[in-house]
């Protein structure tokens, strides 16, 4: 089908937009332009990758004239996904008011989202058997499920399995770690967390099981285990992400998924033909092996975008290694042979935080061994229209965190005295953690607060700490358990339960509303049979207790009102989780107890103290996060490099540069499931040096996000390079004279 306008034409109505230019570099030009085949794309911080992938999507369609319904773009978050559809929408408009023939194009049609979403939608679109009445489940909710369900998960585990954890030992935390050294099996809790990754590891590894039972001993247990867990899954009809993505793989190869690529011959459905994919450095091998069935059909129009400098997602079974060596990935299933194309200019920073940013990464030999980075990779240039001789990169530093995080303070203090910032979210601060103790950002959030400045950070992990969430979740425990034993409840679950007692007690004295809802609560639970199945579920309770004061004045507090969300979110996950044996009971349904008269069941009682309120005690909750703001403006972030990733501040701090690396469970279990892959990557550094590489990676990306000052925190102990790559892996390797030739002491 021939297309509605011309290229030339496309980028004269682009700009023609008020504020924007189009000026192609001539990487970008040939991004967008190219015609058919695999596409490798290496994208630097601040190249305008979005931008390309916008351009190259409204190319197809309104040039080429490719149906939108054949185009899928994949994007790491719904977020991302949500900003390129706008961008892609606002382009048309503008365009169709000079080029009215092609206003009657939906974009809409285009497929656009997360992979985990798209693969849903279009699993259901289809009306696949294999995911027919399927409810997905999210990470905490996969959480409570093995819990409940996997024999790895069991309450009373036998002796035999100390042997297995110790095997796996890798992927228990602290408490895990300190049982087996005491020869105890760990807590139940801590086993499900590790049977999590495990199971996921397995799905997106596509590690063989058959090869794992060959194996013997504790992987055959593994082995055995996970299936178990698959079975319980498809009894009950729920799919864990990892499982959607597999499930997925089957559809495609189903008579139903090749009508989804190839098309049909009514003419209504054209069949896929063009798949971009952004972020793609973080994409796990299951992953791989959908986008290369997905531009299976010839000529293999896949495009890949990302940034192997940039790969932050291994904790989560990403592996840079999919971008790094996706040419011979190309080679090896399609017998192409293909060159990358790199986007190197910057049009973001000052030059002189380019020249650090290319002088850091390029500053480690670790780096520069075979499989670390895209072969033959250009360094960035330099192209904003930002100049100056201002010191663009500084570093504070101080003996000890505290005054060092006062002088930080003082910092953002001078920069807004002098006008120099315009809001508080012109700076953000940048750490691994966020969380607010001595060793992380506590010090700087108080040196922040005491100049008063405004700190927002919601990942600090302090949502129990909150004042509404502490009150609700206190009258529902005065509702439940009035009068509590705690018989065999873990200290610091007492001690949690407690104060939120004494939060909902000094609420409820000064407010007659929710007193008197609660002890009608109570009263009514009082006057119940025994053994009885009471109307009320939990989450009624909740809804009900939610519609006293002071929530209902608290409603009128926009954060206020996002956590107590969350916390129903939270409960629903927890009363939808499936009884083994009983698929159709709900935990919501409250039952009393069979011996005492007036008090709810003993033992759910305890199976909520030890599922429900133990969890979200465990898992340390973070805020919710409004996903259509940010950060607010008139507040400054403190964020995580991760939370970061994509955007751009005026201002970077970034601060904790004392980092060394040693191996996490995710470079363990790459080696671990290694040989029950078949197609592990080839020159794959020892686990030692990718927990050194994807150190590097962190801080590059962190450094990379500063446009006009990126300004390092350091501590004197830490202000010069280390003896080897292994220390202080965020100021760069040992054979680079750093300080004083690249960065202004403040």
């Amino acid at each position: 089908m021939k297309g509605h306008i011309s290229f030339k034409e496309l980028l004269a109505s682009l700009e023609a937009i008020p504020g924007r230019e189009v000026k192609l570099s001539s990487a970008q030009a040939a991004i967008v332009e190219h015609g058919d085949g695999p596409l490798w794309v290496i994208a630097g911080p601040g190249s305008g990758k979005t931008e390309v992938l916008v351009l190259r999507c409204l190319k197809l369609v309104l040039v080429d004239g490719v149906s939108p319904k054949s185009i899928m773009i994949t994007t790491f978050t719904e977020k991302a996904a949500r900003n390129l559809q706008d961008r892609l929408t606002t382009y048309k408009l503008h365009i169709a008011k000079e080029h009215p023939e092609i206003a009657d194009i939906d974009l809409f049609q285009l497929r656009v989202g997360t992979l985990h979403s798209l693969c849903n939608t279009i699993m259901l679109e289809y009306r696949y058997p294999g995911y027919r009445n399927y409810r997905p489940l999210d990470d905490m909710e996969q959480l409570l499920f093995i819990y409940a369900h996997s024999e790895l998960a069991r309450a009373k585990p036998p002796d035999s399995e100390l042997e297995f954890w110790k095997q796996f030992r890798f992927t228990l935390e602290g408490r895990g770690q300190w049982a087996l050294e005491q020869g105890m099996i760990p807590s139940r809790w801590v086993r499900a967390k590790s049977a999590q990754s495990l199971f996921n590891r397995i799905v997106e590894d596509a590690a063989r099981i058959e090869k794992m039972i060959v194996k013997g001993g504790s992987w055959k247990r593994l082995a055995a285990a996970y299936m178990q867990y698959e079975n319980s899954l498809d009894q009950n009809y729920r799919v864990d992400f990892a499982h959607m993505q597999s499930k997925f793989l089957d559809f495609l190869d189903s008579p139903l998924g090749q009508r989804f690529l190839n098309g049909a011959e009514d003419g209504f459905e054209p069949g896929l033909r063009y798949v971009l994919v952004d972020e793609y450095q973080d994409t796990n091998p299951v992953q791989e092996a959908i986008y290369f069935k997905l531009g299976g059909p010839p000529p293999h129009n896949l495009c890949v975008v990302g940034d192997d400098d940039q790969a932050l997602y291994r904790f989560r079974g990403g592996t840079v290694e999919s971008l790094i060596n996706f040419d011979r990935t190309c080679k090896r299933k399609w017998d192409l042979a293909i060159e990358p194309t790199p986007l190197v200019e910057n049009y973001r920073s000052h030059p002189k935080i380019v020249e650090w940013c290319n002088n850091y990464i390029e500053s480690f030999k670790l780096m520069r061994k075979p499989g670390a980075r895209v072969p033959g990779k250009p360094p960035l240039r330099a192209k904003s229209s930002i100049d100056g001789s201002w010191p663009a990169v500084g570093i504070i530093n101080a003996k000890k965190t505290k005054e060092l995080a006062k002088k930080f303070a003082d910092t953002i203090h001078a920069l807004t005295v002098k006008n120099v910032l315009n809001i508080p979210s012109d700076c953000v601060l940048l750490m691994r953690s966020t969380r607010e103790t001595r060793t992380w950002a506590g010090p700087y959030v108080e040196a922040l607060r005491a100049q008063d400045i405004p700190v927002y950070n919601p990942r600090s992990r302090k949502y129990l700490d909150q004042e509404e969430v502490q009150v609700a979740l206190g009258a529902l425990l005065e509702i439940l358990d009035p009068n509590p034993t705690y018989a065999t409840i873990p200290n610091y679950i007492q001690e949690e339960a407690d104060k939120w007692r004494e939060s909902y007690k000094q609420k409820a004295t000064k407010g007659k509303s929710l007193l008197e809802y609660v002890k009608s609560a109570r009263k009514a639970i009082e006057g119940a049979d025994k053994a009885a199945i009471l109307n009320t579920r939990l989450q009624d309770l909740l809804f009900h207790v939610l519609n006293q004061d002071p929530f209902t004045k608290w409603l009128d507090d926009p954060e206020r009102t996002v956590r107590l969300g969350q916390l129903t979110q939270l409960l629903e996950a927890f009363c939808s989780t499936p009884i083994p044996d009983h698929p159709g009971l709900s935990r919501g349904l409250l039952k009393t107890s069979k011996a005492e008269s007036g008090k709810i069941s003993w033992e759910w009682r305890t199976s909520f103290y030890h599922t429900f309120i133990s969890l979200i005690c465990d898992l340390g909750l973070n805020d919710p996060e409004d996903p259509d703001e940010i950060y607010p403006s008139e507040m400054m972030p403190v964020m995580t490099v991760h939370q970061a990733k994509g955007l751009e501040f005026p201002f970077v701090f970034v601060g904790k540069l004392d980092e060394t690396a040693e191996p996490e469970t995710s470079h363990i279990m790459e080696e671990r499931f290694r040989e029950f892959r078949d197609d592990p990557p080839p020159n794959l550094p020892s686990a030692a040096e990718r927990a050194k590489q994807d150190i590097v990676r962190f801080y590059f990306v962190a450094y990379s996000r500063a446009r006009y000052a990126l300004i390092l925190l350091a501590r004197d102990d830490r202000m010069s390079p280390g003896e080897s790559d292994g220390e202080y892996l965020s100021l760069g390797g040992r054979d680079v004279k750093w300080l004083g030739k690249y960065v202004k002491v403040l």
